[in-house]
């Protein structure tokens, strides 16, 4: 079957690295703009400058779960990856076949949280590692304080990413390390994401910036996932009250 018709040119593709059971349990995903798509075959642009292809361990074989939308409703296909076609473009090849699904939408809440930012001109690589580091710091025990500035910040926070305010200027794509103090008492929590929507410049020289999650521990993610549900069922019943 081709696939092509599914996909247009500038497309944005979200690609997610399959594991097997015996890896690591963590969400490890990358954006990607559709380039040329032939029957069983896709070529995909990375957005994270003009290294991004090599900045990632792509390896001949690796399997990804290719997401996308199409006309309203998720399409998800299993590829495996070919070869680097520049050092900016990856060629994946389609195995199995397409399916089309509900896109699972996180619940989103308003609220005041402690999030740290560290912001770095890295590529995809050393933001990569970065973000692997600080893992291993965290479960050695190291103090929020040793690891970044800690503010009490208005943010719209899901498991799958976050809204909050950054000074500007922001760029599309560009890679920042999230920390956050749930106050749950299980700890930091550090996560990869990129800028995928940036809003006006306010008076403070700050902008409101949609976040999403590319690297986050899959239990972290679902501790974002029940804190926010706890949540929004206390104002809902505040809101019958």
């Amino acid at each position: 079957m081709s696939y092509g018709k599914y996909f247009t040119k500038g497309q944005k593709v979200f690609i997610k690295r399959v594991f097997t059971n015996e890896e690591r349990t963590a969400l490890d995903t990358i954006t990607g703009y559709a380039m040329r798509c032939q029957p069983m075959q896709l070529d995909l642009a990375l957005p994270y400058g003009s290294d991004a292809a090599d900045s990632y361990p792509f390896e001949p074989g690796m399997k990804f779960e290719v997401l996308t939308d199409h006309r309203g409703m998720g399409l998800r296909l299993i590829a495996s990856f070919v070869e680097r076609i520049s050092s900016q473009d990856v060629r994946l090849r389609f195995e199995g076949n397409l399916e089309f699904i509900s896109r699972r939408i996180y619940r989103r809440v308003d609220v005041n949280a402690w999030a740290g930012i560290q912001r770095e001109k890295g590529n995809l690589a050393a933001m990569r590692g970065l973000w692997d580091k600080n893992l291993n710091k965290i479960k050695s025990g190291v103090s929020a304080a040793e690891l970044t500035e800690f503010k009490k910040n208005l943010v719209n926070l899901s498991g799958g990413g976050m809204r909050l305010p950054l000074r500007s200027p922001v760029e599309t794509a560009e890679l920042v390390l999230i920390y956050l103090s749930l106050g749950d008492k299980k700890g930091i929590i550090c996560a990869l994401a990129e800028a995928i929507w940036i809003g006006p410049v306010q008076d403070d020289d700050m902008q409101q910036i949609g976040l999403r999650f590319l690297n986050i521990l899959e239990e972290d993610q679902n501790r974002i996932d029940v804190v926010v549900k706890e949540l929004l069922e206390r104002l809902s019943k505040t809101g019958e009250a």
